[in-house]
């Protein structure tokens, strides 16, 4: 299912295309309430208030003017999804690890033109930087269909150091590295096996106090069921089983893999993130700059797509997807606006509604109709 996400991906990409830190406004114009009372529709149309649910951030000049939960956190508890609520981000999750390693980058322990058959000299390696892990360019197989889907013990929960095992075997690449493109799981849990290689961390630990602290995402955490911690105001994931009855899937035995999915974060966490992407506080003006620089290129349709640090980008939009058992998620940030929208869900519905479209078109008319009055600035 996770290899889903990238056709999602592929097809949302382009969907159209000095701050303060308050979370909320001050006040709410005629424009603000009305835009509200359309999300409000829009999502309680889709989503029941006794299902599983999505939690939405609308970000817009530095403030969060939509921060919401609709449907349950816990079926059984009946706890609401909230700003403060923690919900499996899937595919999400690379921009976060794509920033682990630029933070070794930032402090001049890594480099991404570096050789990852230096670091282990299996053939499988061979050829591949940094920099091809990070863009889809490596090549490498995709660790799902060909063996842990098929062939491993399901009791067993995969963690990312099988992930390694299996690349040790050598499996059969898709391309030579660099002379394909191939949006890949796998690369990005070698990325976190290098993070813990270079730092001398485990990887979650690193990725909390270099990347989520720095971000002020205070409560946002990798999770490894292998070795679970505790999420607070956790979102469990739900699926609808052959009866229509939704039923929690948080056990899958590949839930043990961290690097290509696996952070749990809150509109709350993101909020702040999204923020400090935009003020350049995490890592050094430079290393910053790096993040949305197109460094691959591949074509859909005769047309070219372009992939960064975890974003596939164009001249003004990074969007990065999710989908994963029980989760969808949608993150896009527009680089010539102020104006940021994400959803998190816990089902897997997101990508089989008009949900993204129509928040999407929705915030955009609401900034059309407000650009001349923010601070006298036409955005």
């Amino acid at each position: 299912m996770k290899n889903l996400s990238i056709v999602i991906v592929l097809a949302i990409f382009f969907v159209s295309c000095n701050s303060s830190s308050d979370k909320k406004p001050e006040t709410k114009t005629i424009e603000l309430e009305q835009l509200e009372a359309n999300i409000d529709s829009l999502f309680n149309a889709e989503i029941g208030i006794n299902e599983p649910g999505a939690a939405l951030l609308v970000s817009y000049d530095g403030k969060m003017i939509i921060g919401k939960g609709y449907g349950l956190r816990d079926l059984e508890n009946n706890k609401p999804i909230t700003t403060n609520t923690n919900m499996r981000m899937a595919s999400v999750s690379k921009q976060f690890t794509a920033l682990s390693v630029l933070s070794l980058v930032d402090k001049g322990l890594l480099s991404l033109n570096d050789s990852i058959k230096k670091i282990w000299p299996y053939p499988v390696f061979e050829n591949i930087t940094v920099q091809h892990l990070l863009n889809h360019t490596s090549g490498l197989a995709d660790y799902e269909a060909p063996y842990f889907l098929k062939d491993w013990d399901k009791s067993k929960i995969v963690e990312n150091k099988d992930i390694l095992d299996w690349l040790s075997t050598n499996p059969k690449p898709i391309f030579e590295a660099g002379k394909g493109w191939e949006y890949s799981n796998t690369a990005y849990i070698v990325l976190a096996h290098l993070v813990e290689k270079v730092s001398g961390k485990e990887f979650p630990i690193y990725a909390k106090k270099n990347v989520f602290e720095k971000a002020g995402m205070k409560e946002t955490n990798y999770y490894n069921l292998a070795n679970p911690i505790k999420i607070k105001e956790r979102a469990y994931c739900y699926e609808k089983d052959s009866l229509g009855n939704w039923k929690k899937v948080d056990g899958h035995f590949m839930n043990g893999i961290m690097g290509d999915g696996a952070v749990y974060t809150s509109v709350d966490d993101y909020f702040e993130y999204d923020l400090a992407l935009r003020k350049k506080s995490i890592f050094s003006e430079e290393t910053h700059d790096l993040i949305f620089k197109p460094s691959s290129t591949h074509q859909v349709n005769g047309e070219d797509r372009h992939y960064a640090m975890g974003w596939g980008v164009t001249d003004s939009t990074a969007v990065h997807t999710g989908g994963w058992f029980g989760t969808n998620t949608f993150t896009k940030r527009y680089l010539k606006k102020p104006l940021t929208i994400a959803i998190f869900m816990n089902r897997n519905t997101l990508f089989e509604s008009e949900l993204i479209k129509k928040t999407d078109s929705l915030v955009l008319e609401y900034v059309k109709t407000t650009a001349n009055r923010v601070d006298g600035r036409e955005l």
